[in-house]
């Protein structure tokens, strides 16, 4: 398929990243003659002709990728091959270092997904793009990613578990970065297509786990402040609440996309069914809880997390926060479940996870 090329791209050399572009269409894997120092996107397997042998273009000055359609290997199309000019990001150059480097980073920008809220299109993505470069030229997986975030979550966790304002300021601002981090792996992914289950499983595990790990820090810290009776009633009732709530979120979600597979999945469909329920029924409570919803985003959270840490170092104040938002988020589920339900079903083709 590919001719051969000792240049590597992105921790993968040109022929394996091609393979696996065209594995999920194996059939079409003989019928392509791809130059060296090439890579295809998916882009290039949308615009492929049906019938005969075509020279696509990608590239004025390199050779074109040879395609034999139906018809090409009977006889039946004995005439000059046809030419046809690929679409833009078809087909990228990778033959010199500052070649890979554009291609790797017009990849980068595009690997973003459609449910990006604007703090993560923005702030995040600009930063977890300079870092999934960097994992990706190390030759780390998606997966290895993944356990780096988890092992930032522990030590913001760690950080906040102690009772000064200072070490609840960095503890936050790992938190932040946690989150930010959140998205390495699915970026990593993307760009080596190397999506599964699995990864998906383990991206969502760890990021619940990040959450609970951050929560048990703050409540170990306060500890160490003094919680008093009245802390220990709320910190108690916000950690029962927080896996219910996320139990109750999943097993909602699972049933609106019909994922009765999997156990742990995004929760993040809820936050857009509950802004598209409250456009379509235009409920004023609907609409304030949307807000909320907003707020309480994992990217969002980690940001308001950290402001509010620049502010006071009472660990106190988290779980307050949280009790409020846990009740906004139960009313509203106990409320309009049906109605968010629909939401999420009707969004369920369009939805892209982590």
């Amino acid at each position: 398929m590919t001719r051969s090329s000792a240049a590597r791209f992105l921790g993968l050399t040109a022929a394996e990243r091609n393979a696996r572009v065209v594995r999920r269409m194996p059939h079409i894997a003989s019928a392509l003659t791809i130059p060296a120092d090439v890579i295809i996107t998916p882009r290039l397997i949308a615009a492929l002709p049906p019938d005969g042998v075509w020279h696509l273009e990608w590239d004025g000055g390199r050779p074109p990728i040879v395609w034999r359609g139906a018809g090409a290997f009977d006889g039946s199309n004995a005439s000059a091959p046809a030419v046809l000019r690929l679409p833009d990001g078809a087909a990228l150059d990778v033959s010199t270092a500052s070649a890979r480097r554009r291609a790797a980073w017009r990849l980068l920008r595009a690997s973003g997904k459609p449910t990006d809220g604007w703090l993560s299109r923005h702030v995040h993505r600009k930063v977890s793009r300079v870092c999934s470069y960097v994992l990706l030229r190390l030759g780390l997986t998606a997966n290895q990613a993944t356990f780096l975030t988890f092992l930032i979550g522990a030590a913001a966790s760690w950080l906040m578990a102690q009772t000064t304002h200072e070490t609840m300021i960095a503890g936050a601002l790992l938190f932040w970065c946690a989150s930010i981090a959140d998205g390495i792996d699915g970026e990593m992914a993307r760009l080596t297509l190397t999506e599964s289950a699995y990864g998906e499983q383990l991206d969502t595990a760890v990021d619940h786990a990040t959450h609970l790990l951050g929560y048990a820090g703050v409540m170990v810290g306060w500890w160490r402040q003094g919680i008093g009776p009245a802390g220990w009633a709320l910190a108690i009732g916000v950690a029962m609440g927080l896996p219910i709530a996320l139990l109750c979120a999943m097993h909602l979600v699972r049933r609106a996309q019909g994922l009765s597979g999997q156990f742990f999945v995004d929760t993040k469909p809820i936050e857009l069914g509950v802004t598209a329920a409250a456009r379509a029924t235009g409920a004023p409570a609907l609409r304030l809880a949307s807000g909320v919803f907003v707020l309480f985003r994992r990217e969002a959270f980690s940001l308001t997390f950290f402001l509010v840490s620049l502010v006071t170092g009472q660990r106190a104040i988290y779980p307050a926060l949280l009790a409020g938002g846990l009740v906004v988020v139960a009313a509203t589920l106990l409320v309009y479940r049906a109605e968010i339900e629909s939401a999420i079903r009707a969004r369920a083709g369009h939805y892209t996870p982590a």
